[in-house]
């Protein structure tokens, strides 16, 4: 691919200046699409409520206690945590703005695969094509909310904080959330200093169910152009592997070889 190509792919993340804007917070939650965001801080909202006899989140994505830089300050007296998907300028990597007081971060990722796989199934009606086509993508156009390209910004800009900043950044994995949670949850808590005890950490896994989650509005006045797209749990019975060709694998693996360069230990 030409110069013009790699300008194009990261042409939108250059004056992304977002992080300075995290200066008030104490942490943050950077997460992939489909990687397990609500989940995680409905969880990580819910013991905090326990621990500080505090109401539970109302909705389902817990902004209320772990929102973005625009969300108003429910609660005081406890850290303030913020949340996004943002990608950030490669500013953030660089050693001089060390100065520059920031949280610390827990970013948290997803096969890229599984990521692709489980967003065209919640948008596949408003995309309006094949999985091939939105494997492929287009990274010189915003055609999609989240693609393969979107996901090599992702790891690319985070993958280079973490590098210059291990103090400030912990990785997760969905993988490892999903068959040890609490071990994660600890992980989490002792990073961001949360001194949350155990007995509220398993009362935030049993207050995060599939079912406890799904019977909470996802946010206010949440409203989706097409309910019957926006499928948040995939329900067929169709697996990772199903939804790829041959041709497919080996443009994920040519794709990533070639421009991700942090594969967070993922063999593409």
């Amino acid at each position: 691919m030409t110069l013009g190509f790699y300008f194009e792919l990261y042409r939108k993340d250059l004056t992304n200046l977002s992080f300075l804007k995290h200066k008030k917070f104490d942490g943050f939650l950077i997460t992939m699409h489909q990687s397990g965001t609500h989940w995680l801080k409905h969880m990580l909202a819910c013991a905090i409520a326990d621990e500080k006899n505090l109401a539970p989140p109302k909705y389902a994505y817990a902004g209320d206690m772990i929102g973005g830089h625009k969300d108003p300050v429910k609660y005081q007296g406890i850290p303030l945590f913020g949340h996004s998907h943002n990608i950030p300028s490669f500013l953030i990597s660089l050693k001089i703005l060390k100065i520059i007081k920031r949280p610390k971060y827990v970013i948290l990722v997803r096969d890229i695969r599984s990521m692709l796989v489980s967003h065209y199934e919640k948008y596949k009606h408003e995309y309006n094509c094949n999985f091939a086509e939105y494997l492929r993508g287009n990274p010189r156009k915003k055609q999609f909310v989240s693609d393969i390209w979107w996901c090599i910004r992702f790891q690319n800009a985070w993958g280079r904080a973490i590098e210059s900043f291990p103090e400030d950044c912990l990785l997760i994995k969905y993988e490892n959330l999903e068959t040890d949670t609490l071990g994660v949850l600890k992980q989490v808590n002792g990073f961001l200093g949360l001194n949350l005890n155990e007995k509220s950490l398993r009362r935030g896994i049993e207050e995060s169910t599939k079912e406890k989650m799904k019977a909470k509005p996802l946010k206010p006045k949440h409203k989706m152009k097409n309910k019957q797209s926006r499928v948040v749990v995939r329900t067929n019975k169709m697996t990772k592997e199903d939804y790829f060709s041959e041709e497919d694998r080996a443009f994920i693996k040519d794709t990533c070889k070639k421009y991700l360069k942090y594969d967070f230990g993922y063999k593409y």
